[in-house]
């Protein structure tokens, strides 16, 4: 059923139970409001890929469960008592050192080996500044047809913000700035004036 999926989660969007169940799924009345059973994102990727965005916010205890998963390819709903099996592809994502958090005792040694099978470490936006216009464009477009209206241009000068200023909150800032530019340009073009960025004001 769930052949060739591709499944993306964020854990940072939960925490404790609601985490552990959105992961691996309840039984009916594992916990207050388990009211039927539910397949977790693991059961859902069987057979294809997932993608664990911000996997440091994991608990010690779900990392190990975590290893588990890896080691073994079961794992348990949470008020379970059958392992199930599943053929999953994992790709962890995070914006944080994990040999660091190791050291610091927040993250499972073992899961970080078995985790670093192929590491790619993506550099930080300003230090790619070529990606900008290429992302400008796929977000001026994504946030245009959200709103049901032509994709707006840019100007030049705002081009220039975008590629002088130094991102720390990365592509998710960059996305968020544009969103911001399109709802508040109304004449189909993006200036200096939509973008909440510090910048030098150009001298006539």
């Amino acid at each position: 059923m769930w052949h060739n999926a591709f499944v993306t989660f964020n854990c940072a969007a939960a925490s404790g139970a609601l985490l552990e169940s959105d992961l691996f799924g309840h039984e009916r009345g594992a916990f207050t409001g388990a009211i039927q059973s539910k397949a977790g994102l693991v059961e859902r990727a069987n057979g294809g890929t997932l993608v664990l965005d911000a996997i440091d916010e994991l608990t010690m205890e779900l990392q190990m469960k975590l290893l588990r998963l890896l080691e073994t390819g079961h794992f348990d709903r949470v008020g379970g008592t059958q392992s199930i099996q599943v053929d999953v592809r994992l790709i962890a994502l995070t914006n944080k050192d994990l040999h660091a958090q190791v050291q610091a005792n927040r993250f499972q040694e073992d899961l970080l080996y078995r985790l670093n099978v192929i590491s790619l470490e993506i550099p930080p936006l300003r230090e790619r500044t070529e990606d900008i216009p290429l992302l400008t464009d796929y977000f001026l477009k994504k946030y245009a047809a959200q709103s049901n209206r032509a994709g707006p241009t840019i100007a030049p000068e705002a081009m220039e913000v975008l590629m002088s200023y130094d991102w720390p909150g990365n592509v998710r800032e960059f996305a968020s700035v544009i969103e911001r530019a399109v709802v508040l340009c109304d004449d189909g073009t993006i200036r200096v004036e939509h973008l909440p960025l510090p910048h030098t004001p150009s001298v006539p």
